[in-house]
């Protein structure tokens, strides 16, 4: 039997019925522009769970809606009869789509309490309450396994979660009570996520589909861990910068797992799949003898799964040979977001240039086998003209890997589609320059009907409105192809066919305004069901494509395919034959 069933749902309920230009909002995260990763708590929950006795079940309805045209949720829902359903709204994009699946729960079942949790739900947990009937709870806070475990095990014993903490719920006669935010561990070595468990869960219920974090998963498989939860920085746009988390989850200092932690963590990953671990968050946070703990585990344990390192900022010498000793086919991240150190110190990066310019070199020398370099569209003080020359600067960081330019990967995106509820911006629009369209969750939730990804958009700032942004978008994106085209991270016939793609997404996003301005109700889905066909053709990979962003060293191909399916093979006979 199940105990929880966590939902992940789409962006949008029904986005396979409905005509909706997408945009490029997801291109340069593994997802689609339906967002069908699910939070990475998911799987400490699971590993939680699992290891106080009991079973949870992960389905990714998101994944399953958008693989399967046909994929019936009700009747999936109708299946399961689990002590209660937990869904996410971590991102604020999800807003939409988990009301839906909310309401659809409780369609089927009634009597079956719906819990949410996530950044999101926490920063919103009074309005999900009290306005929508079929949420009977919310999670506050960035850990929430013990709580959800304490709520599970009061719902099995039909007792009244009085003392639950972090828990805000309604009693039987409608009355809304929050419960202190008191739950705020500093350890996180209770809470690691152990993959061999997803993988036998997976084999179990023969579904490993409901399991996987992004459609492309088996082509370019890949696995995150997370050091820590809570940030030292303030960047103004994050809904996890060090302000969001003190006000939002009352964690005034990031909370750790041990060295020794993320290592068995990142051990039980090579046992099961040969892909890249993405070490999420910038490790040094942790500090330096924790680094240097971290670094002497992998020296003398060895792994075979090479790593990817997040930068928030610029790293020596040192720090950057450490990663290699450890792990010769490494990749780091990291993201200026702009050109222009004046445009970047305004969102809360201070570094300049020249250390950015220095690391990549570095980078180059150490033999790094890939890096990604992210900028961003929407940014304080900056104007179209700013974009354009972001991707001048783009062009030029190339001398810095002469001979192997495929090394380097630059991306550019906009900020979408919201702005992170509980950001410095976000909370004080005005002082940075923004305008904020929407604020509440019954506001985000409508924006998400809109037929266009212009319409998402939360907001605008002094140097570019909705519809700068939109063009600045597609202007960057057809530069940045010939940049990628120039330096040979992709063929000809790829950047053409982003290119038609481009062209096709400029022409409909004009047409969709156009229908917009014209027609209301009926009338206006009549019009726009008739350019789905056309809208389809440029859904995503209008900035990048998956491949290139996915394609991370010795982790694709036949050979780490076969080894998942062996892993989920293996345990299937565990389980069925008992072998």
């Amino acid at each position: 039997m199940v105990d929880l069933v966590l939902l992940h749902p789409p962006t949008i309920h029904n986005f396979r019925e409905k005509t909706v230009v997408l945009g490029p909002i997801s291109d340069v995260v593994p997802s689609s522009p339906i967002f069908e990763s699910y939070p990475v708590g998911f799987l400490s929950i699971l590993s939680f769970f699992s290891k106080h006795g009991y079973r949870v079940k992960i389905l990714n309805v998101a994944l399953k809606m958008l693989l399967n045209k046909n994929f019936n949720l009700e009747k999936k829902l109708k299946s399961l009869n689990p002590i209660a359903f937990g869904i996410d709204l971590h991102w604020l994009p999800h807003v939409e789509g988990g009301l839906e699946l909310a309401k659809t729960v409780k369609k089927i079942h009634p009597d079956k309490p719906v819990i949410f949790g996530g950044m999101s739900a926490s920063y919103y947990h009074l309005e999900l309450i009290k306005n929508h009937p079929y949420v009977d709870f919310v999670i506050r806070g960035d850990t929430t396994e013990k709580p959800l475990l304490e709520l599970i095990e009061c719902l099995e014993k039909n007792k009244t979660p009085e003392d639950i903490p972090n828990l805000t719920w309604k009693t039987g006669d409608g009355k809304v009570k929050v419960n202190p935010l008191s739950f705020i561990p500093e350890s996180l070595d209770d809470y690691m996520m152990d993959y061999g468990l997803v993988i036998k869960a997976a084999a179990k219920d023969l579904d490993p589909t409901a399991y996987l974090h992004y459609k492309d998963w088996f082509k370019y498989p890949m696995a995150a861990i997370l050091p820590f939860k809570g940030c030292i920085f303030n960047c103004v746009t994050c809904g996890g910068s060090g302000f969001a988390y003190k006000n939002i989850c009352g964690r005034v200092k990031p909370a750790l797992k041990k060295p020794e932690t993320l290592f068995e963590e990142i051990k039980i990953i090579g046992e099961y799949i040969k892909c890249a671990i993405f070490i999420l968050n910038d490790l040094r946070v942790c500090g330096e003898k924790y680094v240097e703990k971290f670094f002497n585990i992998l020296k003398r344990e060895k792994i075979d799964n090479p790593l990817v390192f997040e930068l928030f900022k610029p790293a020596n010498k040192s720090f950057l040979e450490n990663i290699i000793k450890v792990s010769p086919d490494a990749s780091v991240e990291i993201s200026p977001e702009s050109h222009d150190e004046e445009i970047r110190k305004s969102f809360g990066r201070t570094y300049g240039n020249s250390e950015l310019e220095k690391t990549l070199n570095l980078l180059y020398q150490l033999d790094f086998k890939r890096v990604d370099v992210f900028f961003m569209i929407g940014l304080p003080k900056q104007s179209q003209e700013s974009v354009v020359e972001t991707i001048q600067y783009i062009d030029r960081l190339f001398k810095f890997f002469k001979g192997r330019e495929t090394v380097l990967h630059p991306f550019i995106a906009p900020l979408a589609p919201f702005l992170d509820p509980g950001s410095l911006v976000f909370e004080n629009p005005e002082f940075y320059g923004y305008r904020v369209f929407y604020k509440t969750l019954e506001e985000h939730y409508n924006a998400l009907k809109k037929p266009s990804w212009k319409y998402f958009l939360n907001y605008e700032t002094r140097w570019l409105s909705r519809d700068g942004i939109v063009k600045a978008t597609y202007k960057a994106a057809n530069l940045i192809n010939k940049v990628r085209l120039k330096h040979g991270l992709i063929g000809e016939d790829e950047a053409e066919t982003i290119s038609k793609k481009l062209e096709i997404a400029e022409k409909t996003t004009v047409k969709v305004d156009e229908i917009v301005k014209s027609f209301k109700g009926e009338e206006l889905e009549t019009k726009l069901l008739k350019l789905k066909d056309e809208v389809e053709k440029a859904y995503e990979g209008l900035l990048c494509s998956k491949k290139e962003l996915l394609t991370w060293p010795l982790t694709s191909g036949l050979d780490v395919r076969l080894r998942i399916i062996g892993a989920l093979a293996k345990n299937y006979l565990k389980e069925f034959l008992k072998i």
